[in-house]
């Protein structure tokens, strides 16, 4: 495992650094207050004892993070808002080694951990929606109404979700009923037309019984692009219901309606963003390039306590998904993809019909006991069935050009996509996909007294799946390829050394499978792709200093992806598993709590992501796209502790990535950037106002979609003043 001459430069600058700034943010989901202040969150969190520190809910066993041989954050509600976060993907620029990818569609949710695209969203350790940079998914957004937490967990985690790319996950935790009363409703208004209106109610309505929640919001508003606008209404009821002291039964729903404009982004020419277009341009036709989502969920829990050493928690957990509407992609069989002389792009449109849908059932058996006085136990057992189903409709076709420079919309003038004689004018495109998935997974922790902490465990999961595609005859070639079938096993192991209370040290080994990736494609031989594989090996630290004021970890790590699916040399149109990938790089996280009232967040993540070996070769030595090798920020917030001005705060940001390789084929790149932020709030009884301004200094800087026609856009500058009551 070496790394090449320039890594170890950037290592050795960056290490002594890490002695000093080495911490990773880790918030506890249970320690959480309802109430809501940021600073009260981290003051909680600072005084948590050994009894009560931050546990990790990933793990489906609780576990301090310190005790734990794995990066794992939590990014908490309070912080999304006392940041102004609307669009719930910039949440993870708290996070190193996390950064956001983008779609020529504009929608959907895309991250990159440790240099690798996360394969589906999560909620609440559910699979809850496809992933894809081609932005050709019916999941909807994700809504800050419904979230209590993000929790970011780095590296694979196959033992935990089954079948995914080998970088992370994000995974969203929402709100559970609680037994307790408390009331809340949020009013913002900001750039553009933004308007956004929340509520949230948890009532014990028979105590220690029954209690039910309701979270709520409805946002609309245009965007800094001309022409674009979106609305979203949410609604989410939950309840919990004690049927005896050991026995729980909980249900989580939500429903999402959303309609928003797709953007085409900006064109790429010549390995670079066209220069000189004005940022707010919009390329696609306002009155026609829409989307329409609804969406629904749902997750019914049900925890048994047997006595105490044994409990067992059954989930099921279903989803169901509809989207229509239409957007472009600037290129067109018919002509140049970009004239000089005209400044015209042009597009070809697609008008497509999604619907997705997905059931999963999980049993989890906990057993935690004493072996001696100095070593316990934990070990989980679990078995999960997952079933899910996507079916597409499009209808393509060519369309107008529209003048990059000074775009005058022209409406819905659709153009044949291809210019052969007798070509249709429309092409229908019919696609679906199956997968069902069976797996089991054991994961053992062993502690010896408080000084050494032994995970390890496996997953074993059948995959099956198929897919097809299918044109009308005389235009392109249809496919029907018989269902893959895969079983494998990713195991997982991890030692933490613990030389004082406060500090620790771990190394890991972690592995995943992809079996979902390479699903449709096919040998020359008429043979399936086998699933693709990937390992991780991690060493780090992480503390809890100074009665908890600084928190810390710091962590090396190298991920293998082999397997990897290619074009067989030998014949173009057919794939074969030959191709290899690797990230590797150093991540750093920090929360320090200087003074009473004062906190600061700071990461950094040095990742470099490579494609080590490519069939045909075209891309062997290459940069993964989307991944900056240097990125990272900082928030720092104040809050004035006594006299007349009590209950005042003030806080800036700042979130720095370097440039960004467009695709993997390497053929340009898109610049670093930097942004910045401004917070000023006021907190009296039960309310606090606040006023945002995100991107301050209005830079102009754009995401990676994967492909070489478009790139994505950051926002522009927005202002945002918000009112909450808690009551």
């Amino acid at each position: 495992m070496s790394l090449n001459n320039r890594s170890v430069t950037d290592m050795k600058r960056i290490l002594p650094i890490a002695t000093v700034i080495s911490m990773a943010l880790n918030y506890s989901d249970a320690q959480t207050p309802a109430s809501g202040d940021f600073l009260e969150t981290l003051v909680v969190e600072a005084e948590a004892n050994r009894d009560d520190a931050p546990k990790v809910s990933l793990g489906r066993m609780d576990v301090p993070v310190l005790d734990d041989p794995r990066s794992v954050q939590a990014l908490p509600l309070e912080l999304l808002e006392q940041q102004g976060i609307t669009d719930i993907q910039d949440a993870v620029k708290n996070v190193s080694g996390v950064t956001r990818s983008s779609s020529f569609t504009g929608l959907g949710e895309n991250y990159i951990l440790r240099g690798f695209v996360q394969q589906d969203v999560f909620k609440d350790g559910f699979r809850a929606g496809g992933v894809s940079n081609s932005g050709l998914v019916a999941t909807g957004s994700t809504d800050l109404a419904g979230i209590r937490q993000v929790e970011i967990l780095k590296g694979p985690a196959a033992i935990l979700f089954g079948r995914g790319e080998p970088g992370g996950v994000v995974n969203y935790v929402t709100h559970k009923a609680e037994f307790t009363d408390a009331f809340s409703l949020g009013q913002a208004a900001g750039s553009y037309g933004f308007l956004r209106s929340t509520g949230s109610a948890n009532w014990q309505a028979v105590p220690g019984k029954l209690a039910l929640r309701l979270d709520a919001s409805a946002e609309s508003g245009d965007s800094f692009l001309n022409g674009v606008s979106g609305d979203r209404q949410f609604i989410a009821p939950a309840f919990t219901w004690a049927i005896s002291e050991d026995t729980t039964l909980s249900f989580r729903g939500e429903y999402l309606n959303e309609q928003r404009n797709t953007d085409a982004g900006v064109p790429i020419v010549g390995g670079r963003v066209l220069p000189g277009i004005p940022y707010d341009n919009y390329h696609g036709e306002p009155s026609f390039t829409e989307y329409d989502n609804e969406s629904f969920r749902g997750l019914l829990e049900l925890d048994h306590r047997w006595n105490d050493e044994h409990a067992t928690k059954l989930s099921l957990h279903g989803r169901k998904s509809s989207s229509e509407g239409a957007y472009f992609i600037l290129f067109n069989f018919a002509g140049p993809s970009y004239d000089p002389l005209t400044g015209n792009i042009s597009r070809s449109l697609a008008q497509p019909d999604f619907e997705d849908e997905s059931f999963a059932a999980r049993i989890d058996h906990t057993w935690e006991t004493d072996i001696s006085a100095d070593v316990k136990n934990q070990l989980l057992i679990a078995a999960e069935y997952e079933t899910e189903s996507r079916d597409t409709f499009r209808t393509l076709s060519g369309h107008a050009p529209i003048n990059v420079f000074n775009p005058v919309h022209t409406g819905y003038a659709p153009l044949p996509l291809l210019p052969f004689p007798g070509f249709p004018a429309f092409i229908d495109e019919t696609s679906g996909t199956e997968a069902d998935a069976l797996s089991l997974l054991v994961m053992n922790r062993i502690s010896f007294g408080e000084k050494f902490h032994l995970s390890l465990g496996g997953r074993i999961e059948r995959f099956e799946g198929d897919n097809f595609l299918s044109y009308p005859p005389g235009t392109f070639p249809s496919s029907n390829i018989a269902p893959t079938e895969d079983t494998t096993f990713s195991p997982s192991v991890g030692l933490v050394y613990k030389p004082v209370d406060d500090i620790s040290l771990y190394a890991s080994y972690a592995s995943s499978t992809n079996s979902f990736t390479n699903l449709g494609l096919v040998t020359a031989s008429g043979g399936k792709l086998d699933a693709e594989t990937a390992r991780q090996f991690e060493i780090g630290a992480k503390a809890e200093l100074l009665d908890g004021k600084l928190t810390a970890s710091a962590a090396i790590f190298q991920i293998d992806k082999s397997d990897v699916a290619g074009t067989d040399p030998a014949n173009p149109l057919f794939s074969i598993n030959a191709g290899e990938e690797r990230s590797r790089g150093f991540e750093t996280d920090l929360r320090y709590e200087p003074i009473p009232g004062m906190a600061i967040l700071a990461n950094y993540a040095l990742i470099d992501a490579s494609i080590e070996s490519d069939p045909t070769g075209a891309t062997t030595g290459n940069t993964r796209y989307g991944v900056p090798r240097h990125s990272g920020g900082m928030f720092a917030v104040y809050e004035i502790q006594g006299g007349a001005l009590e209950g005042l705060g003030f806080g800036c940001g700042m979130h720095a990535s370097d440039k960004v390789e467009i695709t993997n084929g390497n053929i340009g790149t898109l610049p670093g950037f930097l942004t910045t932020d401004a917070l000023l709030y006021y907190s009296k009884d039960n309310w606090t106002a606040r006023l945002n301004v995100n991107n301050l200094l209005d830079e102009e800087y754009h995401y990676s979609t994967g492909n070489a026609l478009s790139a994505g856009r950051g926002n522009a500058r927005t202002y945002m003043v918000s009112l909450k009551y808690d009551f």
